[in-house]
């Protein structure tokens, strides 16, 4: 999985969400009657799932690791959540430098019969193929900022034969000089697809509060990219001003039972010409429209009310006819939040923290 890092998604909350005792009495009825979230709470045979681990770059290697204790790192956790093939990352902070890491899951009856070693050169690594091709939901530029960019990322993927279920592993980093440190342990639950029946819908999007401003669907939302100096096809320059604007015309999202997801956008981008733009140098502004549909599977931690999605196939059919299908095997994260939820509406919520403060962004549905 590529968890993200690239381009590519408030109204009170007792405003919005003034149910009435019918609404209540709905929504506090069973939401998992066939018992899918049960099933991540089965342990996972650790040689199985040592098999289905995938790290590119990484080897495979039989035995058992022995710890020095003369590197030192950390983790910021001890828990974590996975997807099903998409997988998890593990993020860390070396204070020393070292070359590479060793993994190795664990129950309770000791170690794997494998692990992987991971060198320096598998780690950060990045092949986000949907993200370089400009892919776009009202969930992918918001995405960007998830990613930590401090610290090292080991990217781990699932084969399709690890399913939904807990396991366990520890991990230590090695220097050239043969030191191991002392091992961090980590216990990871690997989510089960779907998980709610009370996001079982169709659900037909409303708005975008961001930041405390409110989009509806059918209003633009420009940025302002500043000015810049054109050169014009007559020898002349002219300083002329540069905006993007994105307008949501329609998106439904279509949550299935299965634990399958179809998000379906009409969208329309508006820019700076920049031909057209020379020839009469001056500002002329170009719109083009797209058709995108994005496929894949959610998953619902009951614990925290997050909606997860990940999307596998992603598609766009543009106006003059081009079509455009990008796939990732393991999956794209394209979105991971708290969601607020009634019997006929829904607020997924996304909040970013980094050094240029707190960004809020909230997207509501309306059930069909």
């Amino acid at each position: 999985m590529r968890k993200s890092n690239l381009l590519v998604m408030c109204f009170l909350a007792a405003g919005i969400f003034s149910c009435s005792k019918d609404d209540d009495a709905k929504l506090s009825a069973e939401i998992d009657p066939d018992g899918v979230n049960a099933t991540e709470e089965v342990q996972i045979d650790i040689n199985e799932a040592s098999g289905g681990l995938i790290v590119e770059g990484a080897t495979s290697k039989t035995g058992s690791i022995t710890p020095t204790g003369d590197l030192a790192f950390s983790l910021d956790f001890s828990t974590q959540t996975a997807f099903q093939k998409n997988g998890f990352d593990i993020v860390f902070d070396a204070s020393a430098e070292f070359a590479g890491a060793y993994i190795q899951l664990k129950d309770e009856n000791g170690m794997a019969d494998t692990y992987l070693d991971v060198p320096l050169s598998a780690m950060n690594n990045y092949d986000n193929k949907l993200t370089q091709n400009k892919r776009k939901t009202i969930f992918t530029k918001e995405m960007t900022p998830t990613r930590k960019e401090e610290g090292n990322t080991i990217n781990v993927d699932f084969e399709s034969s690890v399913p939904a279920g807990t396991f366990c592993y520890v991990i230590c980093l090695y220097d050239a000089q043969g030191n191991i440190s002392l091992p961090e342990d980590v216990c990871v639950t690997v989510e089960a697809w779907g998980g709610n029946t009370s996001l079982v819908a169709d659900w037909d999007y409303t708005k975008q509060v961001e930041n405390g401003e409110t989009y509806l669907t059918g209003e633009a939302k420009c940025y302002d990219e500043g000015t810049t100096t054109l050169a014009c096809d007559n020898g002349e320059n002219t300083e002329i001003e540069l905006s993007y604007c994105w307008t949501v015309n329609d998106i439904t999202m279509n949550l299935k039972n299965d634990g399958t997801f179809v998000l379906r956008q009409n969208t329309i981008e508006s820019g700076l010409d920049w031909e057209a733009s020379r020839a009469s140098c001056s500002n002329v502004e170009e719109n083009f429209s797209s058709f995108d549909v994005s496929k894949g599977n959610w998953a619902y931690n009951e614990e925290k009310s997050e909606l997860t999605l990940v999307e596998f196939v992603y598609t766009s059919t543009y106006e003059d006819g081009e079509i455009e299908t990008y796939e990732s095997e393991d999956g794209e994260l394209i979105f991971n939040g708290f969601i607020e939820l009634t019997s006929s509406q829904l607020v997924i919520n996304e909040v970013f923290e980094d050094e240029n403060g707190i960004e809020e962004y909230e997207y509501h549905f309306n059930k069909k």
